[in-house]
């Protein structure tokens, strides 16, 4: 039996095999490659992100084509090859010293859950093939841009019952700006030391011309540049639904809170303390919040810093 394995291997029958199924096995790697790209629309973003080895793999041709043109020349060769792998080098070390200036998070699978902090449930939805987040008294922000400025927020979203709250310029889960999406408007936030003051949307004027459809896809995009955050949402049509422009508060802002309650004759005394905060929302970073029984879908979320080539005006 052995003999007769060894036999097969040694024909050309198994040569002929594998060139009959090596093309079934390529285009089997490409469909999936193509699935997954279609699937998370993000093959930009792929690149991007392993822009690095990209140039490993190009280097490293360049390197093969030369050892092939100057076979004859083997010190020539030798030379250009010492020279090419020095030039790749220092493109590898440069990337990896950089800052990177973008994730992108397509939060359509489970391990995409793993850079974000918070509390509540924040977790993946394989009927949606997207994250839901609900019950979340903080919210959950994500860990790699914590120190970042100015910068575009993207994400696709899809509220499912009240509102979506999207939290930009979170120095960590007590200090930030959120700005909650309703159906008729959007309500704006800042947040100091677990304090809450929000601006109903008329007061922001963040008021929608038309109402969103609950259970509907949409896709937001928010500049934080300086004081100001730029908010846009566009429908499934890629049509805008709002285009406006927020200014953070600056200086300080008041917050009173309970001190003491006295029960004198069957009344009650309550005391408080007024106590000003000095407003930090210079920088932070991005994030999701929904109390109670608020829940929405998001996916495709895309943060980075704002340059001039991305810049809104």
């Amino acid at each position: 039996m052995n003999y007769s394995l060894l036999n097969f291997f040694d024909s050309g029958s198994f040569i002929l095999i594998i060139k009959l199924i090596w093309p079934l096995f390529i285009f089997i790697i490409i469909f999936k490659l193509l699935e997954y790209f279609v699937q998370k629309n993000s093959f930009k973003y792929f690149l991007r992100k392993n822009k690095l080895e990209f140039f490993t793999l190009v280097f490293a041709v360049i390197g093969y084509i030369i050892s092939y043109i100057f076979l004859k020349a083997p010190g020539l060769s030798f030379l250009l090859s010492i020279v090419v792998t020095f030039l790749a080098n220092l493109v590898i070390i440069y990337s990896k010293i950089r800052e990177k200036d973008f994730y992108f998070i397509s939060l359509q699978k489970d391990s995409d859950r793993e850079d974000w902090i918070g509390d509540g449930l924040f977790q993946y939805e394989r009927v949606h093939h997207s994250y839901a987040i609900t019950n979340s008294h903080s919210g959950f922000i994500f860990s790699k841009c914590l120190t970042w400025s100015d910068y575009v927020f993207d994400f696709q979203f899809k509220i499912l019952n009240t509102s979506l709250g999207v939290i930009v310029r979170a120095v960590n889960l007590s200090n930030t700006v959120m700005m909650q999406i309703f159906e008729n408007g959007i309500k704006a936030h800042i947040r100091i030391n677990g304090f809450w003051k929000a601006w109903e949307p008329t007061d922001a004027k963040l008021v929608f011309n038309q109402n969103l459809n609950l259970d509907q896809w949409y896709r937001a995009r928010l500049q934080c540049d300086k004081g100001s955050i730029r908010i846009r949402i566009f429908n499934k049509e890629n049509n805008t639904v709002i285009d406006r422009v927020w200014k953070i508060p600056s200086g300080e802002i008041s917050f009173s809170y309970l001190t003491d309650i006295t029960n004198k004759e069957n009344g009650f005394i309550t005391k408080s303390t007024t106590i000003p905060f000095p407003i930090n929302l210079d920088y932070g970073t991005i994030g999701f919040r929904n109390h109670g029984s608020e829940k929405a879908l998001i996916k495709e979320v895309l943060v980075e810093k704002l340059q001039r080539s991305n810049r809104e005006y």
